[in-house]
């Protein structure tokens, strides 16, 4: 059989496609990753503030008590204080992670695009060597027929003859 003059292209968009599935994949979990880490900066702002509720809770009602002495009163505020400083701390995180996250996608998308794209090239040229084979198959079929032909004419003319 002949060979394919487009071969080498062919191997070549082959492998563009399994490199664009790799990266598609690599972004896939990259931002896979990204919304794992957003989570847990939440439900860690979340467990925080929680924490400040309660001791603000636990130290009213010391207070309330008698448990808890007025000069101590400071001191817990400007824990709660400190604990509302490092809320924000953590709030500032989950920004600058939703930026990440916003950029993994980002990411993904692009990935994406240049999968179809790479997936559409693929299929452009196995479509064209498909339809390439079955032409190079028409034409063997035509030229087996037109010998086929030929012998049966021959055949034909000597037994003609030979009458």
């Amino acid at each position: 059989m002949a060979q394919y003059r487009l071969q080498t292209l062919l191997e070549i968009r082959e492998r563009e496609e399994e490199a664009a599935k790799q990266a598609f994949s690599e972004a896939t979990r990259a931002l896979r990753q990204e919304q794992e880490l957003q989570k847990a900066l939440e439900d860690e702002l979340e467990a925080m503030i929680q924490d400040r509720y309660r001791r603000r809770e636990e130290y009213a009602r010391k207070l309330a008590s008698g448990e808890m002495k007025v000069t101590d009163q400071a001191a817990a505020y400007r824990f709660i204080d400190r604990m509302k400083e490092r809320e924000q701390e953590q709030r500032g995180k989950i920004d600058a992670q939703r930026e990440q996250v916003r950029e993994a996608e980002k990411q993904l998308k692009l990935a994406q695009d240049e999968l179809v794209r790479a997936t559409q090239d693929l299929k452009a040229l196995v479509k064209h060597k498909e339809k390439w084979a079955a032409e190079l198959k028409k034409a063997r079929q035509m030229r087996e027929e037109d010998n086929l032909d030929e012998i049966a004419q021959v055949i034909f003319n000597s037994q003609r003859g030979g009458r």
